[in-house]
């Protein structure tokens, strides 16, 4: 298919970017870095062609020229620097590639041991939770039940309406102030052919290895031990604290306590902010379930990240004399591209960026050498950056309950203390003697995890509190390394200790228990029959009939569920979406959501609000009739006015500009 040939072409244009930007790496680290460059440039290459001739395959094809020539142009470049000359001549993989024939390391096989369980468990998610269909009607798992009809949307509205920039399709009229490029990677596979299940989960399925990859590389530059970065790899990607013991209570009379947490809708011990008997207050997400999963812009964010992170240590820490100019002109470009891939990466940066320059000019004595090398990364990453929050992020945060001075808003109800050690753990408990006991180096590099936090918590950075996490999680990432140094360390100083290991599985055991009881349960709620009925059977074949007969750009009326089958599956524009996607953006939607029950019941507001907004179909179904009905429902009036092109499982669709 044309789909995966394209994204085919873009990860091998990113490796042969790698190449240039990495050749004295090994192969794995360059296969890694260019898998992350690669679906950046798909996702971006499109976008300043797309201005012109909307999201089509003109703008693709003239955004992959725009790669294919960037590409040759940073060999030609290294050719004439290195005075090779243009032609490849019979080495020409290892000219454009790089190196490969020392092949890959033991460690190098060791890595990826270690990152197979995590994949596999992330490739059964992404199957059993990606609206997969079973006679005729899409499941989908419990994390996904709600993001994944919001990303649903913008895939497919981008793909069939082609406007650019985008509008919400959910709110029309309205443009798309959300950093939209983590779902437009799929939009341009389902563009070029590829089914939209295949276009959803391909992207996630390299997403979720490249940041797998993209953690440990990083660890293991920082840490330079393979047991240490492994250490940090499982606290970070298995973490959770301790909120287990409430599932523990009362289990002799009371069993179902522990089992609801494998049949109750999030009640996991990572997510389980309130239960029946008061407020329990966890709510320490788990990275690969409540954040890489459902949340799209998170998974492509910490693709991106952890490589700009690994450039620019490796620049700061590991080449005092060298500044590497070169990566921090890479570091810049990507930090520069990352807004519209997700803003929280794009603070994450910045503030490490802060604390990272701070310790680099203290330690170099302002030299300038070392301020050229990070102009070298500030000009790309702030010139590439503002237009993107002019033109989109801004719009986003111009309200009020978008950016506010709030301490510790993460936390409901708890003291601030025992609110961190319940939630975080053994992580949280072991930062202090990790931290005293880290090197100078460790420590500076630590500087941007206590920065990220201190900023986290006095700024709630989104309508929602809990949206931090996105934030803390990094700052988490961070105590990760300097408390898996501490770890292995006095499980080294314990050699010849009876017993050392069986510590060191019960402490492992406390520290991620949580994480793996809540992805047992995520994993399990994607298999039927546990799994949730996202759109059911009559709602696809309608949803397939609006695809084949409708317009792209058609204006429904209909209900503003929030796993409505119209504007997820079609691209189609309904007048007004769910609020729980809208409110979050700082759209405003309520008088739209409050016009509904008016128009549905009304007949002079219904005429009023089509010639108003211009509706070209209206769709009756059950969640019509079963929340709008207020007693003078108007589908007799539409069957005796309009043409019903549709009639089918009770569900009926009038077109509203052919009158009988």
């Amino acid at each position: 298919m044309l789909g995966i040939l394209l994204f085919t072409i873009y990860i091998v244009l990113g490796i042969m970017m790698a190449a240039y930007l990495l050749p004295e790496k090994r192969p794995m680290l360059r296969l890694w870095a260019g898998g992350v460059i690669g679906i950046v440039a798909l996702m971006w290459s499109n976008v300043p062609f797309s201005f012109i001739f909307g999201f089509t395959k003109a703008s693709h094809l003239c955004g992959l020229a725009l790669t294919v020539l960037i590409s040759f142009g940073l060999y030609t470049y290294r050719a004439l620097k290195d005075k090779l000359g243009l032609a490849p001549g019979r080495n020409w993989a290892e000219r454009i590639f790089g190196k490969y024939t020392e092949g890959f390391t033991a460690e190098d096989g060791r890595m990826m041991l270690l990152i197979l369980p995590f994949m596999i468990f992330g490739i059964i998610c992404l199957i059993n939770h990606s609206f997969y269909d079973v006679n005729g009607t899409y499941y989908t798992g419990q994390c996904t039940y709600g993001d994944m009809n919001f990303h649903l949307g913008i895939i497919t509205s981008l793909k069939e309406q082609g406007t650019f920039p985008p509008e919400y399709s959910i709110a029309p009229g309205n443009q798309l102030d959300y950093y939209f490029l983590c779902d437009s990677v799929s939009s341009s596979l389902y563009l070029f052919g590829l089914g939209l299940r295949a276009a959803y989960v391909l992207p996630m399925a390299f997403g979720f290895l490249l940041v797998f990859m993209g953690f440990w590389f990083l660890a293991n530059s920082v840490l330079k031990s393979f047991s240490k970065a492994s250490v940090a790899f499982v606290l970070f990607f298995l973490n959770g604290g301790f909120g287990t013991m409430y599932f523990l209570d009362n289990l002799r009379k009371d069993p179902g306590n522990f089992t609801q947490i494998f049949t109750e809708y999030y009640h996991t011990p990572t997510n389980f902010v309130n239960s029946q008997g008061g407020t329990t207050n966890i709510c320490w997400t788990n990275t690969v379930v409540d954040m890489m999963l459902p949340q799209r812009a998170t998974l492509f964010g910490w693709m991106i990240l952890f490589l700009v992170l690994y450039l620019l240590y490796t620049s700061v820490f590991d080449g005092k004399d060298d500044p590497k100019e070169r990566r921090f002109i890479a570091a810049g470009v990507l930090a520069g591209l990352t807004p519209m891939i997700q803003t929280y990466t794009y603070f994450t940066i910045g503030l490490t960026a802060i604390a990272w320059l701070v310790y680099s000019c203290i330690r170099d004595k302002f030299s300038w050498k070392i301020i050229r090398s990070w102009l070298f990364f500030g000009v790309p990453a702030l010139a590439l950056s503002i237009p993107q929050l002019k033109i989109w992020i801004f719009g986003a945060v111009g309200g009020d309950s978008f950016i506010s001075f709030a301490f510790n808003a993460y936390n409901e109800s708890d003291n601030w203390l025992w609110f961190w050690v319940k939630n975080v753990g053994i992580v949280f408990i072991l930062l202090v003697p990790a931290f005293i006991s880290a090197s100078k180096k460790l420590k500076a590099m630590y500087s941007a995890g206590l920065l990220i936090f201190v900023v986290t918590e006095i700024v709630k950075f989104q309508t929602f509190a809990y949206d931090n996490n996105k934030l803390y999680l990094m700052w988490y990432a961070f105590s990760t390394l300097i408390v898996a140094e501490l770890l292995v360390n006095c499980y080294r100083k314990l050699e010849g200790i009876k017993g050392r290991q069986v510590i060191a599985v019960i402490l492992m055991i406390i520290a991620t228990n949580a994480a793996i009881l809540t992805m047992g349960r995520e994993m399990y709620s994607g298999f039927r029959p546990q799994s949730y009925s996202i759109y059911d059977a009559k709602a696809v074949r309608a949803a397939d009939f609006v695809e084949n007969n409708t317009p792209a750009d058609s204006l429904f009326i209909c209900y503003n569920n929030h796993n409505n089958a119209i504007a997820c599956l079609t691209g189609r524009n309904i007048f007004v979406g769910s609020g729980t996607f809208l409110y979050s953006h700082d759209v405003g939607y309520q008088e739209r959501q409050n016009a509904l029950y008016s128009i549905f019941n009304d007949i002079d507001d219904f005429e009023k609000y089509r010639k108003e907004y211009g509706f070209d179909y209206a769709y009756i179904s059950e969640y019509e009739r079963g929340n709008l009905d207020k007693g003078s429902f108007i589908e007799d009036y539409l069957k005796e006015t309009y043409k019903m092109v549709y009639d089918q499982d009770n569900i009926r669709i009038f077109d509203l500009n052919s009158p009988l």
